[in-house]
């Protein structure tokens, strides 16, 4: 075969890590692509050689976006379910729950990703029903239509299509794909005899496999009594499935032998429930072959545990001004969306009063809803030079705080790295300073919060005459605010 055939088809595989994003407890990839062009659902046929491979994988190129007439972008409700044991050891699905809900949305146009998960233990109206519970029952009494109604009566959107993926899926695929990479953050211990569940990871560059995988994205709390660790939790728990994701699509890259297509394909169907055709998924692989791991946009709807009155039962109860905000951007892919997620603190890094009032009006017209005024600053002041240091006898003078001349913007991790660029664009600059110092993680959740922190500079005053009404808050008499001097600096608006 030659290296052109070999290289296109890997982009294929990849393609369908992606689109056939399985998830065990959690998102977890799937498996690479290449299954019959036929017309029925998935599930249940013969595996395919590499020659019929080739030559369904060169029908398919020519027109993908085919298989989906009328539609520019399509999103999935994807659904990873538990297993229940029986009293013999015996594995069934019947009456399962939802382990995972995420929406998978993908644009078929710009080949955009976007994911947006949804806690377990959500509380939502269940569809078909008169009554309210956890939103992982919906499938269990309903199956994926009362999951898909349940989900479009919480966040207004109705899936174009569905994805089960049993417990074994993720297992079998990074098996089959000969493990996975990732870095382990925290030490993580969980064993459920009933459940078949048992974790034992150390923090650490780890090369998983299957079991250790499921562990991987699977964990939640500790043993009932043992010491909890720092990626307790849902949050977490969602933050390290869309690392698992990332992993697989990136070892799914370093496949370097086509002839395991085949069995990676009988792996992962083997694994999945859809109501996409088997030509649909393969014109998807196709449209999204040469998506990296790091393309794809990943949130979670933000909320806040709660406990019921009645029965003590712990639930999550979402904001739905943000998670609609969510929605609309990853899901309807409004743009503009990002504007009411990403809390804004504007400082006047001049001399020229009602600097900092003056942007904050400008932004919130603009679209932002969460900016203040965070009064004036200056530049840190550098240290004095060390004693013995100076040249001649003249005593160096005392360092001054410095005016800023060019605005510069700090991000502490805003959902979308365009985030900045918007907002320069708000504040009708050419050019500035954009430093990128992302919280981490691990302290503040899978999804920190998100700020940017303006410091004017005498450009933007150029840019934008004052006003009459401007008046800005009275001086910071805090420590002036510190850069952080290692954090990449670029001209124009690149978060990078």
């Amino acid at each position: 075969m030659d290296q052109g055939k070999k290289k296109w088809l890997r982009g294929l595989l990849i393609g369908f890590a992606v689109i056939a994003v399985a998830a065990i407890g959690g998102v977890a990839v799937i498996h690479n692509i290449l299954s019959k062009k036929a017309g029925e659902n998935t599930g249940g046929s013969g595996s395919l050689s590499i020659a019929d491979t080739l030559k369904q994988a060169t029908e398919t190129a020519f027109n993908p976006v085919a298989g989906f007439p009328g539609q520019d972008r399509i999103t999935i409700l994807c659904m990873g379910i538990d297993d229940n044991w029986t009293d013999s050891d015996q594995v069934y699905t019947k009456d399962a729950r939802t382990d995972t809900l995420f929406l998978l949305t993908l644009d078929l146009v710009n080949h955009k990703i976007s994911m947006l998960s949804i806690p377990r233990d959500t509380y939502a109206h269940i569809a078909g029903t008169s009554h309210s519970f956890k939103i992982n029952s919906a499938y269990q009494t309903g199956g994926p239509d009362r999951a898909i109604d349940t989900v479009s009566e919480l966040l207004g959107v109705h899936a174009d299509h569905y994805m089960v993926l049993n417990i074994d899926a993720t297992k079998k695929m990074v098996d089959a794909l000969g493990g996975v990479d990732v870095d382990v953050e925290h030490e993580m211990h969980y064993h459920d005899k009933w459940g078949h569940l048992n974790i034992d990871l150390l923090p650490g560059a780890q090369h998983l496999d299957g079991e250790q995988a499921v562990g991987f994205a699977r964990y939640r709390h500790a043993d009932l009594g043992k010491k909890g660790s720092p990626e307790d939790g849902d949050e977490r728990r969602m933050y390290r499935q869309h690392v698992m994701l990332r992993s697989m699509i990136a070892k799914a890259k370093t496949l370097a032998n086509v002839s395991q297509a085949p069995h990676l394909i009988d792996v992962g169907m083997s694994s999945i429930r859809t109501d996409l055709t088997r030509g649909q998924l393969y014109d998807l692989a196709a449209i999204f072959k040469g998506v990296q791991p790091d393309d794809i946009k990943t949130a979670s709807i933000p909320g806040e545990d709660f406990r019921a009155a009645e029965d003590g039962a712990w639930f999550f109860k979402p904001d739905m001004a943000k998670s609609l905000a969510y929605v609309d951007w990853l899901v309807k892919g409004d743009a503009t969306a990002i504007r009411r997620l990403t809390p804004i603190v504007v400082k006047n890094g001049t001399t020229i009063n009602g600097l900092a009032q003056r942007a904050v009006s400008q932004l919130l017209a603009y679209g932002y809803t969460d900016v203040r005024n965070g009064g004036t600053t200056r530049k840190p002041v550098e240290p004095a030079p060390a004693l013995g240091t100076t040249v001649g006898t003249a005593a160096p003078e005392p360092a001054k705080p410095g005016i800023y001349e060019v605005t510069e913007l700090l991000d502490t991790g805003v959902p979308d790295p365009d985030a900045t660029r918007d907002i320069v664009t708000g504040l009708q600059l050419t050019d500035a300073h954009v430093l990128r110092r992302p919280n981490q993680p691990n302290k503040l959740g899978w999804t920190p919060p998100v700020s940017v922190t303006i410091t004017l500079g005498k450009d933007y005053a150029a840019a934008n005459p004052a006003s009459a009404s401007d008046t800005d808050a009275p001086a910071d008499t805090s420590a002036p605010a510190t850069i952080d001097p290692n954090a990449p600096t670029t001209g124009g608006a690149s978060s990078e």
